[in-house]
C-alpha cells in the first residue's frame, strides 16, 4: 500500500471561498483589535472623574425661616450644624457661564450628566436670583462682578446644595462664531425682538418665526432680554431652546470636517476648570443620546418681589431632588433660599 502524498505548497491551495472567509477573519481581528486597543487606551487616558463620594452642607441655623419640609424627605442625620450628603455615582454638576464682552455674567445655567443613564439636565438660573453675598443682598448675577467665577460658583451650589465639579465660561460671541461655521442654525423664534444698545454694540432687530439664523441674528437671539414681558425668565426659555437646537444641528455628519476649527473656536472663547482628559470621557459617554429625550431642560421657579427673583422654596426643592444627584432626598434645611 502506498503512502499517502504529502501535503505541499502547490497541492494544499485554497478555494476562493476559503481565502475569502480569511480574509474576512483577519479584517475582524484587526478591528476587534483597534476597538480593544482603542477601549483600553481611553480607559487609560479619559477615565472617568475621581471625585468624592460625600459632601456636607450647613444647616439652616434658624428653624424658624425654614421652608416645611414636604413629605418623602429624610431627616437630618446629623447631630450639629452639618449634613453630610451621598453622591450618586456617574452622575457629575457643571455650572454654565454665559458673559459678555463688558464682563458680566449674562447667563447663569447648571448642568447635571448622569453618565449611566445617558440622562442630562440643563437648569437656568434667572440673573436677577436675590442672593446673600458678603453680608449683603445682591443678584446673582453681580456676584460675577464681585468674585467672578468662584462666586458664583459658591453662590449657586449653597443656595441650591449641588456640589459644582467644573465649570465652563463662555463668551456670548463664541455663538455668532460657532453658528457661523456651520452655516448656520435653525430656530422657531418666539417673538418680534427688537432693541439697541450702541454702548454694548448690540443691535437686535429679527422677525418671529422659523428661519435660518446666522451668527450674528444667533446672539441677537440669546441676549435679548427686553423681548419678553417677563425679561429674563422669557430669555432663559429661549436660550434653552437654542442650545438644544445648536447642539442637534452642529452634531452631524456634515460638520465632521469642521471639527477642526470648532475646537479652535471653543479655544478662544471658552474657559473651563474641567481637565481634557475629562471632556474626553463626557464625550465618549455621549455618543448615541437622542436630546429629543434625554435632555431635561427648566427654569427655576418664584416670582419677582422688586428688585428681585424670589425663588419659590418648595418648587425648587423637588427641583433639586429630581435631579437625582444624590442617594438620598435633600432636606430644604440645607437650601439657602433667600428671601429679604
Amino acid at each position: 500500500m502506498s503512502n499517502p502524498p504529502k501535503h505541499t505548497k502547490k497541492n494544499a491551495k485554497r478555494s476562493p471561498l476559503s481565502r475569502i472567509l480569511r480574509g474576512l477573519y483577519i479584517i475582524l481581528f484587526s478591528l476587534s483589535l483597534v476597538v480593544v486597543v482603542s477601549y483600553v487606551a481611553l480607559k487609560f487616558f479619559a477615565p472617568a472623574p475621581d471625585l468624592p463620594t460625600q459632601v456636607e452642607f450647613p444647616i439652616e441655623p434658624d428653624e424658624s425661616d425654614a421652608p416645611e419640609q414636604p413629605s418623602g424627605t429624610v431627616e437630618d442625620p446629623n447631630t450639629g450644624n452639618k449634613l453630610t450628603l451621598n453622591r450618586r455615582k456617574d452622575v457629575y454638576t457643571c455650572l454654565l457661564l454665559g458673559v459678555a464682552d463688558q464682563g458680566g455674567s449674562d447667563t447663569i445655567m447648571l448642568g447635571v450628566f448622569d453618565t449611566a443613564a445617558k440622562q442630562a439636565s440643563l437648569i437656568s438660573i434667572p440673573r436677577d436670583t436675590v442672593v446673600k453675598y458678603n453680608g449683603s443682598y445682591i443678584k446673582i448675577n453681580a456676584s460675577y462682578s464681585y468674585g467672578g467665577v468662584e462666586a458664583v460658583r459658591d453662590c449657586v451650589s449653597k443656595m441650591l446644595a449641588v456640589p459644582i465639579d467644573y465649570y465652563v465660561k463662555v463668551n456670548t460671541r463664541a455663538f455668532r462664531e460657532i453658528v457661523d461655521e456651520i452655516d448656520g442654525v435653525w430656530f422657531d423664534v418666539p417673538v418680534r425682538m427688537d432693541y439697541d444698545d450702541p454702548y454694548g454694540d448690540l443691535y437686535i432687530h429679527i422677525a418671529p418665526g422659523y428661519q435660518l439664523l446666522d451668527g450674528k441674528k444667533a446672539e441677537g437671539v440669546v441676549r435679548c432680554r427686553s423681548c419678553y414681558p417677563n425679561a429674563d425668565i422669557g430669555r432663559a426659555a429661549t436660550q434653552r431652546a437654542f442650545l438644544a437646537a445648536l447642539a442637534k444641528q452642529t452634531i452631524t455628519l456634515s460638520n465632521v470636517g469642521k471639527v477642526t476649527s470648532l475646537i479652535n473656536i471653543l479655544n478662544t472663547y471658552v474657559e473651563s476648570d474641567m481637565p481634557l482628559n475629562t471632556m474626553v470621557y463626557f464625550g465618549t459617554q455621549a455618543v448615541g443620546m437622542d436630546l429629543d429625550t434625554s435632555l431635561n431642560m427648566a427654569g427655576l421657579p418664584g416670582k419677582w418681589i422688586n428688585p428681585f427673583w424670589e425663588l419659590e422654596d418648595d418648587e425648587i426643592l423637588e427641583i433639586v431632588n429630581g435631579l437625582g444627584i444624590y442617594e438620598e432626598q435633600v432636606p430644604a434645611s440645607v437650601l439657602r433660599i433667600m428671601h429679604p
